[in-house]
């Protein structure tokens, strides 16, 4: 009686036992890395091309998860799920150190330079700076080269520069560049 019960107990727990579950579909991936925006503004598309629609976009400075490489792809974990951003468009953890060490403007996109082989001179500008890193205002400090319209087409060169954002202990700061060019 006590084997047939033995016997029992076992045949029940094993007809009761399920074998593990795998995890649901929907389960947040597990990360393979952590890289940081080193771009003013990174596009996540829904697919790995620029042609894909873009579904979020990342900041300066801002720390991604990345789910897999693809090629110059890299899958990031965004709010909804995921997305693909490019690879280049990341730095690592000593990159971001260092900026946020000594935030310093510096552009991502300078201006134009405005050619003007007879001009002699100096026009100094002064361009605010929001941040996002667009230039908002521009005005002159200094002129020089006697020359109205090369000032205005300077000034029109730096208000289409992009700067990246100046970042302090977490914030993204406003900020005023002086731009000088000689002639």
């Amino acid at each position: 009686m006590q084997k047939f019960l033995v016997a029992f107990v076992l045949v029940f727990v094993a007809c009761t036992s399920r074998p593990p579950a795998a995890p649901p579909a929907d389960a947040p991936q597990m990360s393979i890395d952590v890289k940081y925006v080193g771009v003013p503004v990174m596009n996540v598309y829904s697919d790995p091309s620029d042609a894909a629609t873009v579904i979020t976009t990342y900041g300066y400075t801002e720390t991604v998860s990345i789910l897999a490489r693809k090629g110059v792809w890299v899958e990031v974990r965004t709010v909804d799920g995921s997305g693909w951003a490019h690879a280049a468009d990341f730095i690592g953890a000593a990159d971001v150190e260092a900026i946020l060490a000594t935030p310093t403007p510096r552009f991502a996109t300078p201006p134009v330079a405005v050619p003007q082989p007879r001009a002699r001179g100096e026009i100094a500008l002064k361009a605010k700076v929001n941040t996002d890193g667009d230039v908002i205002d521009v005005s002159l400090l200094r002129d020089t080269t006697g020359n109205k319209k090369l000032v205005e087409a300077n000034a029109a060169a730096l208000h289409q520069a992009k700067f990246y954002p100046v970042v302090q202990k977490g914030q993204r700061l406003t900020f005023t560049y002086e731009y000088d060019v000689t002639y």
